[in-house]
């Protein structure tokens, strides 16, 4: 028989990533008493999220530290639930510096799941320690929660390997090390190294301190959080956006692949089906963007080229930083930049949509199947980067991109009836299913998602949660066998 998901094992996981929580916390309260901006809204989130760390982990305090107590259930759970409440615990200081409950929890889902798409009007006029904690919300969701909590926790054993499956659920295997905690050490170092580099970069380019901070953290998150209200705008620096493009495609990158490549040499890189994808899929629509602006927006040749480069380099990656006011491009422009926020990053980095890997393994499919058509009783693996990939693989992208089109159809016709235009609706879609951030039509890319209505933005919500967890982690709760014993 079947085993009912016993909730200690959850309760054991959510109460550890609160205490996390709240230990973090602490760089923004410092902040703010720095420049003698409010500290309560910090104080009391710290204090809900180790009270109810405490409370949880009471209740799961007689749970048995068993590996065969464990179920992939019970990991799913844990995960997602993780997600959600960390969302909710990261509210806190938005619901104290003056937002409403809704609108508080809006603003940190979107910064956990690294989406970007902000609540906030004139966010120039917020304290800095509150623009911090977005952009620090953004880098912790990046890597995952979940991830951190790897790193960091001894002794998680089976219960590891089966989490970091379901934070990390691509089709490919990104294991650095044996041991899950060791990946997700070298992960977080990685991570942060390249962090403090681009904080560097950025003040070396004579960007003020706190910029650089919350840039860089969004940066390398591919959030797009910013403290200002016209993204990259106020900078009006050619440098710095040379410097955020590559640190974009860097984090768009597979983490996994930078590190053996650092380790083993460049073969592991110039191999990698994915990468050479991702760089040529940039290139030349950035080139052909580029072309379109030149034509049809009397932009100079530099102009254009350093608008393409820069905004297509922005959505590939899923970070949304805006450098020009897309909204007013022509349809043509428009297209392109809509077909490249259906792409996604790499596999294994913080860049958020289907990634690059499963439109090749979908690609290679289709071309199978034609083959088959000529030759019926053939036998033609996939392969992927010299191997073979296992028949369930396939069918399970297969599956994940169909579903994945079913949640963006449903959820524009949901928005649509919520009476958005179609534009707006499918861009919202799509920008907060793949983690995207601005939209075009009624909000447009510098806009407030607080035009939304509530309903609207419930939708959102959601499509920000299952995007980030890549889909099915959230839906099976939703399904009736899930809870079965």
């Amino acid at each position: 028989m079947v085993q009912g998901i016993r909730f200690k094992n959850i309760f054991s996981i959510v109460g550890k990533i609160l205490y996390l929580l709240a230990f973090v916390q602490i760089i923004p309260l410092a902040i703010a008493f720095y420049y003698n901006e409010p500290t309560a809204p910090f104080l009391i989130s710290i204090a809900a999220a180790g009270l109810f760390g405490i409370i949880l982990g009471y209740a799961s305090k007689d749970k048995k530290d068993k590996e065969d107590e464990w179920t992939v259930r019970e990991s799913y759970a844990a995960v997602a639930f993780s997600w959600l409440f960390s969302a909710v615990f990261c509210a806190i200081p938005f619901f104290f510096s003056g937002l409403t409950a809704f609108d508080a929890f809006f603003e940190s889902m979107s910064g956990v799941t690294t989406t970007g798409a902000t609540i906030l009007q004139h966010i120039d006029t917020y304290p800095k320690s509150l623009l911090f904690w977005r952009s620090l919300t953004q880098w912790l969701g990046g890597l995952g929660v979940i991830a951190l909590f790897l790193a960091v926790i001894p002794k998680v054993n089976m219960r590891g390997r089966q989490l970091y499956k379901m934070e990390f659920s691509g089709p490919t295997e990104d294991k650095i090390r044996p041991k899950i905690r060791s990946t997700a050490k070298i992960l977080w170092y990685f991570y942060i190294g390249a962090t403090v580099l681009l904080v560097l970069l950025l003040v070396i380019l004579e960007l003020p301190v706190f910029d650089a901070l919350t840039y860089s953290l969004s940066t390398m998150s591919s959030g797009g959080f910013t403290a200002h209200d016209q993204s990259i705008l106020p900078f009006a620096n050619f440098k710095v956006e040379i410097v955020l493009i590559i640190f974009m495609l860097i984090a768009g990158m597979n983490f996994s692949l930078i590190y053996k490549t650092a380790a083993k040499g460049l073969k592991y890189l110039t191999k990698d089906e994915e990468f050479k994808l991702y760089i040529l899929f940039f290139s030349v629509i950035s080139i052909i963007l580029a072309l379109v602006l030149f034509r049809d927006m009397n932009y100079s040749a530099g102009e254009s080229i350093r608008y393409a480069f820069f905004q297509v380099g922005s959505l590939i990656t899923t970070t949304g930083y805006v450098i020009a006011d897309y909204g007013q491009w022509s349809g043509a422009a428009q297209t392109l930049l809509f077909v490249v926020m259906f792409t996604g990053g790499c596999s294994g980095s913080t860049a958020g949509g289907p990634t690059f890997v499963r439109w090749i393994i979908l690609l290679k499919y289709a071309r199978r199947d034609i083959f088959k058509f000529i030759h019926p009783n053939a036998v033609k693996p996939i392969k992927y980067n010299g191997r073979s990939l296992n028949e369930e693989v396939v069918n399970s992208t297969i599956s994940f991109m169909i579903l994945y089109l079913l949640v963006f159809i449903v959820s524009t016709v949901l928005l649509g009836i919520l009476e958005l235009d179609l534009m707006t609706a499918a861009t919202a879609s799509i920008a907060t299913l793949g983690n995207i951030g601005p939209v075009f039509g009624m909000v447009g890319p510098f806009g407030s998602f607080s035009e939304f209505s509530a309903p609207a933005r419930l939708v959102m919500i959601f499509n920000m949660w299952i995007g980030r967890l890549e889909l099915y982690t959230v839906l099976l709760l939703f399904t009736r066998e899930f809870w079965k014993k």
